[in-house]
């Protein structure tokens, strides 16, 4: 095989199937030119398969020389092959679309944009008065510490043992208004429409996932594929991650925590993990979230920080990701 570097305009004239191989992809194989338009080639490489060209950025292609046959040979495998796009095209480029990045590049630069947002970290003043809440306050000094003791109070075990399923309802309809977590119009607001007839095996789905036996993830994904929600139009929708981890972790923040999907997702970034924040509710994938609450819990108690639970984790990593505070510039 002879191999002779030649110009676009040369290569163009050669006579019979033009062959060539990719200086720089060796393993490719030699390649038949199937399409030679005036601004770009598409050859189909032995090992490679269909690749497209510009021809003024193509440098690395040169033309070689094989025998009659293994020409045939190559030009028969190419047939009926769909045509890329040029390789270093704006089209082609379009289609790779960026991927996620994190926010911090360190865990250390998210815990100094936490401390310039909450002076004093969990236990300060700020971080209590705009977060946490007080125990036993009511109204807007409650927040999530307010949430979780009527929570813990009105979907205890004890609760649903005694209470009517129209009182669980109720409290678990008032537990999604409570807080900022859930967004009304995937949480509060299509659960208060839920139809009457479906409202006992919500509350039935609610128990399970509360104080049912077994794996807490496997417990989730039932209660998500278990409730009805509808849109305004009657349309069904999704439940969210938010609104499928909100009880738990209501009821029990040192064991469970809520998840929203897009800043976990890059927080486990930071953190080098793996979380897919597009997928849905599942077992796996709230392992995956749990996951990178539990290591975002034990960095912050190495770096002597005290959150109380999972639910100032939650805030934590929700805060740092929401929040247009001042972020530690990153490499390019």
């Amino acid at each position: 095989m002879s191999t002779t570097p030649v110009a676009a305009a040369a290569v163009a004239v050669v006579a019979g199937p033009l062959v060539m191989k990719h200086e720089l992809q060796p393993e490719w194989g030699p390649g038949i030119v199937v399409e030679d338009a005036p601004k770009y080639w598409v050859l189909f490489f032995e090992k490679a398969g269909l690749k497209k060209f510009i021809k003024e950025k193509a440098k690395v292609l040169v033309p070689v020389t094989l025998a009659a046959d293994v020409v045939a040979a190559l030009k028969s495998k190419s047939l009926g092959r769909s045509r890329p796009r040029p390789e270093g095209s704006a089209s082609a480029k379009k289609k790779k679309a960026a991927g996620p990045k994190a926010r911090f590049l360190t865990f250390k630069d998210q815990l100094v944009a936490f401390e310039k947002l909450f002076e004093g970290g969990f236990q300060g003043e700020k971080f209590i008065a705009d977060e946490r809440g007080r125990a036993g306050s009511t109204g807007k000094d409650a927040l999530k510490e307010g949430a979780m003791a009527a929570a813990q109070a009105e979907l205890s075990a004890e609760a649903f043992a005694s209470a009517t399923p129209e009182a669980l309802f109720e409290s678990a309809r008032k537990l999604l208004k409570a807080t900022n977590i859930v967004f009304p119009i995937e949480g509060s607001i299509p659960f208060a429409a839920m139809a009457p007839e479906l409202r006992p095996a919500a509350v039935e789905s609610l128990k399970a996932l509360l104080h049912g036996e077994g794996d807490y993830g496997d417990r989730l994904e039932k209660f998500a594929g278990a409730i009805v929600l509808k849109d305004s139009k009657g349309v069904a929708k999704t439940v969210t991650w938010p609104f499928a981890t909100v009880f738990g972790a209501m009821v029990a923040p040192a064991v469970h925590t809520c998840v929203k999907p897009t800043a976990f997702s890059t927080q486990a970034l930071t953190l080098g993990i793996q979380a897919e924040k597009s997928q849905p509710v599942t077992a796996q994938g709230y392992r995956q979230f749990f996951s990178v609450s539990a290591k975002t819990n034990e960095l912050l108690k190495a770096a002597g920080q005290q959150p109380r639970d999972l639910m100032d984790v939650y805030s934590f990593i929700h805060r740092t990701h929401a929040e247009k505070a001042e972020v530690p510039p990153q490499a390019p």
